[in-house]
This record gives structure tokens, sequence and C-alpha cells, in this order.
């Protein structure tokens, strides 16, 4: 209201982020530009969208696992805070993805404790901190996976028929080259064991050796650190 005309960019927080407030003033010092904001003014870099959608326990709340009060199973185990008073889905901001003072799990959820809507003019301060808010989106988008995918399932016989049949074309066009190597290679007869079945070893070779280290590496990755690191 005091600067009619100007763009007034503004951050909210409790506290504002610095990372937030850096991009707007790097981008403003080197491009002479604002970044996109919303009808408050704040930058969409940072405030598109809710914390919801990208919180860490989501995948929580999708499969219906809940703490429903401090200290109890469902809070040990990092479940979601919705119904603990969790003001996430009508927050916008990007606590969950860039860490205040790159102190990883320094914001509310990342403590345990539900977030209290500190960037909203109508959620902060203003709803009881432990009274739950309504959710515009429910159901999470399409490009999530889904709790529980469909799983297929192919039966030992036809895995089975396949292999036969795989097997049966495979000797056919190795025979097939082994007559033309014939005409090629003096002294090597159409159907070789041995050059079939040093063959056959040294693929199975480079295959064993080509999927034992990223094998070795996947096993000994901490699943708690991948799915943080996700």
């Amino acid at each position: 209201m005091i600067l009619k005309g100007k763009p007034v960019v503004t951050l909210p927080g409790c506290p504002s982020n610095p990372y937030n407030f850096l991009g707007v003033a790097l981008q403003y010092a080197t491009l002479g530009t604002l970044p996109k904001l919303d009808d408050l003014g704040r930058p969409l870099f940072a405030y598109g969208r809710t914390i919801h959608e990208h919180c860490p326990r989501r995948a929580h709340f999708d499969a219906g696992r809940f703490a429903n009060k401090f200290g109890d199973e469902g809070h040990r185990l990092g479940y979601c805070l919705y119904k603990l008073g969790c003001k996430g889905p009508a927050t916008h901001a990007n606590c969950s993805t860039l860490a205040f003072g790159e102190v990883v799990d320094c914001w509310p959820i990342g403590i345990g404790h539900p977030c209290v809507g500190c960037t909203e003019q109508t959620v902060a301060f203003r709803i009881p901190m432990h009274e739950t808010v309504p959710i515009d989106r429910p159901v999470p988008p399409d490009f999530y996976a889904p709790v529980h995918a469909a799983q297929g399932r192919i039966s030992p016989a036809a895995t089975a028929v396949a292999g036969v049949i795989g097997g049966a074309i495979g000797l056919l066009l190795a025979a097939g080259i082994g007559m033309l190597s014939q005409v090629l290679l003096v002294g090597v007869p159409p159907v070789d064991p041995v050059s079939f079945g040093g063959t056959a070893l040294f693929f199975l070779v480079v295959l064993a050796v080509a999927a034992w280290t990223p094998a070795a590496r996947a096993a000994a990755t901490d699943p708690a650190v991948a799915l943080r690191a996700e």
C-alpha cells in the first residue's frame, strides 16, 4: 500500500529462508528482473507449491498412516502429522526441499512437529496450532506412483515355454551363422561345441562382471539414506 505501482516481493517465514532472499536478490542484480510472483507477492520458485505436495511424509498420508498423538507408535515411526494439526496442505513454502541454513530437518515436520503455516496470512497464528485444515487435493497427483500398485504375474510354465522357444531360435541362428563361418574360416565345422561353449561362457563372464559393481553398490546402500536423498 505504501509503494503504489511498484512490485513488492514478500518472503514470509518464521524466519524466511535466507536462500529465498538470495535467489531474488541475485536475479535482480544480474538480470534486472524479479522472479514470477503469486498474488501475494511471493516468488513462485519458493512458494509455488504447498508443503503437502512435496512433504517427506506424503507417502504415509497417501497410505493412510497417521500419528494420532505425540509419542504414539505412528509418531515414532515418522507417519503423517495431519491429524496432529499439520498445516502443510494449506501452506505454500519450500521448507522440505531447501534446508534452512543448510541444516537438515531444520523445520517443524523435520523435528516431528506439525507445520504451523507460518507463510500464510490466513493460517499462521489465526488457526489453532493443532487444529486440522481442509485439504484441497487429498489424492496424489497423477505422476505419483500408486501406494498399492497392481502386480502382474508370469507363471513358471510360461517362463519355461519362452525359454525353450528362445533357445531353439538361438540354436537355429547359431547353426546358420556356423555354416557361414565354415565358408569364411577354414577347418572350423559349422557346429563346433568348443566355439559355442566358449562364446557363451565369455558373454556370461562379461555380464557377471558388468552387473557385479552396481549390484554390490546398491546392496551396500542404507535404504533410509536412499529415501532421504529422494
